[in-house]
């Protein structure tokens, strides 16, 4: 090779590694933008963040923050360290951001021993050309005693991506198990995994989107004076999706668990289903900021007098006052579509729905606006049940001593009341026994009430208040 050409040869490679530092050192100066303008959007969400330091270099950077949740009592601060790769080409994408968290310094010492000087929860990010990012949120295995009950964590692993605007989320996540146990008993989750995949639509406030969650169990018991008292749920699941209309929001929902066992209670294939509609979008925004503003105030710790306190209070219901016509204009409802549940005596299904039927304008006739409707259709034998715990729980509140009467005495007091209710609320059309169930349904609308299709005798009126309230 010739001097010219070796000249020529390392002018290129020079001009290259320039140009390289200069996009690394240019990339680094937009991730730490980002970076910033990222990490100020944690007080949308309640968390409050502040960068104590940012170090820039052609390749990399390193950074610290503070992380401060404020909670009723007193503040949960922590601290995060924050490896950035920003060049030259990492990988093909924009950069990686590596994200350590550490223990808060008060930390039980048992639990900073069981990690052995691993991240309780780490974050891995990779940022692209388009500064959408994609991350993988990682929490290790960790057996350890924490305030004198000893604790069993499986670890856990979220990963999702994020587009640029930082909007939008969609991802799933799985969490091994968590059980804690001590002389007063346990709480046990097996197996739980989440998806979603929300946005926040332009120029709103709240986020749209389904978000799933199931957990294969849940189990507690607790010891006292000597005897255990256990509950255990198993197939937990819940579905719900929100969706923007143009200026109303629909939401619904549904859940299930497939067994529960409360005691020597139990009951299988529960289901509840529900669904919101016509909420006006104007008017949840204005509750989510009023909301956040109230609690901004909370978390700065400003000292106001009663009268300002008053005054804040009174603003913000005034406000929500002002925007309440328009929420009601849209004739917004919810409904409980379906509650259902298999007992050994049988299979209960409930129903119910509020809707308000007015324009909004003449708030004085709210009442006559309603509508709301309750069905039920129940086994005899556990409607029976039902009332009568709500007898006997009546009676023991009115008793100056419930140890001057043996429980036998309380449970035929409650006994024949709970047949005296049933005779009267069959007798003046409330309840329908038939084919070993009791069935009900019950309209008010226009301010009159109707029973099973027919008008409620003013009596029948008196006694459905009466056992609604008791």
């Amino acid at each position: 090779m010739n001097k010219k050409a070796g000249i020529g040869i390392a002018a290129a490679v020079a001009v290259v590694v320039a140009g390289a530092l200069g996009t690394s050192y240019y990339m680094g100066g937009k991730l730490q933008q980002r970076f910033t303008e990222g990490i100020a959007k944690g007080s949308d969400y309640g968390v409050k963040i502040q960068i104590t330091s940012y170090e820039r270099g052609a390749f990399s950077s390193t950074a610290k923050t503070v992380w401060t949740l404020e909670n009723d009592d007193e503040p949960t601060q922590f601290t995060a360290e924050h490896k950035i790769s920003h060049g030259p080409l990492p990988l093909g994408h924009a950069a990686e951001i590596h994200t350590r968290f550490n223990l808060p310094d008060d930390v039980e010492p048992a639990l900073k021993t069981a990690l052995n000087g691993r991240s309780p929860l780490e974050i891995a990010t990779k940022v692209g050309w388009g500064r959408s990012s994609s991350n993988v949120m990682t929490s290790p295995a960790v057996t350890t005693k924490v305030n004198d009950s000893d604790m069993n964590w499986g670890g856990m692993k979220i990963a999702w991506d994020m587009p640029a605007n930082l909007k939008g989320a969609k991802g799933t996540g799985h969490f091994a198990g968590l059980e804690f146990k001590d002389a007063e008993g346990s709480a046990t989750m097996d197996k739980a995994e989440i998806r979603f995949d929300i946005k926040q639509p332009e120029g709103q406030k709240f986020w749209t989107g389904p978000f799933a969650m199931n957990i294969a169990k849940f189990a507690t018991s607790k010891i006292e004076d000597g005897k255990t008292s256990a509950s255990h749920f198993e197939g937990i699941s819940m579905d719900s999706d929100t969706l923007l209309k143009g200026d109303v929001v629909e939401m619904t929902l549904k859940s299930g668990i497939k067994s529960v066992k409360l005691e020597d209670k139990q009951a299988n294939d529960l289901v509840l289903e529900m669904a919101f509609n016509n909420i006006d979008a104007g008017w949840i925004n204005q509750a989510m900021e009023m909301s956040k503003r109230m609690n901004a105030q909370r978390a700065e710790g400003e000292e106001a007098t009663d009268g300002e306190d008053e005054m804040s209070g009174g603003d913000f219901r005034e406000k929500m006052l002002k925007s309440l016509t328009q929420a009601l204009a849209r004739k917004p409802s919810i409904e409980i579509k379906r509650l259902s549940m298999h007992t050994p005596e049988g299979v209960s299904e409930f129903s119910a729905a509020v809707q308000y039927l007015g324009d909004g304008e003449k708030m004085g006739n709210l009442f006559k606006d309603l509508k709301v409707s309750v069905k039920v259709d129940v086994p005899k034998p556990l409607m029976e049940n039902l009332i009568q715990s709500r007898k006997r729980a009546s009676l023991i509140a009115t008793l100056d001593d419930e140890n001057d009467y043996k429980p036998e005495e309380i449970d035929s007091a409650a006994k024949i009341q709970t047949q005296g209710s049933l005779e009267l609320l069959t007798k003046e059309g409330i309840f329908e026994d038939k084919d070993g169930k009791i069935r009900t349904e019950i309209v008010f609308a226009q301010g009159e009430i109707q029973a099973n299709g027919k008008p409620l005798s003013p009596e029948g009126t008196a006694m459905l208040m009466s056992e609604a309230m008791e």
